[in-house]
C-alpha cells in the first residue's frame, strides 16, 4: 500500500465520524435548504420579463439554452428551489431532495464554467435575484460548497430533527391499526 493511501485512510478514519454525525447532517440540511429557499424566493418576483433585469435575461446571458427552454427554466426553477429547500430543512424525502439539489447545483456549475471558458462578460450572477449580487467567481465557489453539502446529505443522511422518519412511522402505525 502506498504512503498516500495510508495517509488518506488515516485521515478518513478521523473525518468520517464528523461527516456522519447527526448534528452535521442537520447543519447540512438547514444550510443547503436555506440557500435554496432564499435563492428561489428572491427570484420569484423577477421571473416575468419586464423592463430592467429579469431572471429570464440572467439565464439568456449564459447563451446555453434555446429561448423556449430558457423560458421554461426561468418559470420552473424558482418554485422548485423553494420546494427543495423546504423539503431539505424539514428532512422530508432527503435522498430525493438532495439529489435534485445536487443536479440543479451541477447545472449552475456547468453554466458558469462554460461562461468562463468562453470568456463571456458576466460579472454579476443572478443566483439570489437582486437580494445578494454575487460575482460569478463567488457564486461558483458557493456552488461547489452546495454540491458538497448535497452529496453529504445524499450519502450520509441523518434523521435528527427530520420529519420524514416521523411521518413514515405515523403512516405505518395507521396502516397497522387499519389491518
Amino acid at each position: 500500500m502506498s504512503a498516500f493511501k495510508q495517509k488518506a485512510g488515516l485521515y478518513w478514519k478521523r473525518v468520517e465520524p464528523y461527516l456522519r454525525h447527526s448534528y452535521f447532517a442537520l447543519f447540512s440540511r438547514v444550510v443547503l435548504g436555506g440557500i435554496f429557499t432564499v435563492a428561489g424566493a428572491a427570484k420569484i418576483p423577477h421571473i416575468v420579463p419586464k423592463q430592467g433585469s429579469s431572471f429570464f435575461q440572467e439565464i439568456m446571458q449564459y447563451d446555453i439554452l434555446p429561448h423556449q427552454l430558457a423560458t421554461a427554466y426561468a418559470y420552473v426553477l424558482p418554485p422548485v428551489e423553494v420546494l427543495i429547500g423546504i423539503l431539505l430543512i424539514a428532512g422530508i424525502f432527503q435522498k430525493a431532495s438532495s439529489a435534485v439539489a445536487g443536479l440543479i447545483t451541477l447545472s449552475f456549475i456547468i453554466a458558469k464554467v462554460a461562461a468562463l471558458a468562453r470568456g463571456l462578460d458576466i460579472q454579476i450572477c443572478g443566483c439570489f435575484g437582486s437580494l445578494v449580487p454575487l460575482l460569478k467567481e463567488q457564486s461558483l465557489a458557493l456552488d461547489f460548497v452546495m454540491l458538497t453539502l448535497a452529496v453529504q446529505i445524499f450519502f450520509h443522511r441523518g434523521d435528527f430533527l427530520a420529519l420524514g422518519p416521523w411521518i413514515k412511522s405515523v403512516v405505518d402505525r395507521t396502516k397497522a391499526k387499519a389491518s
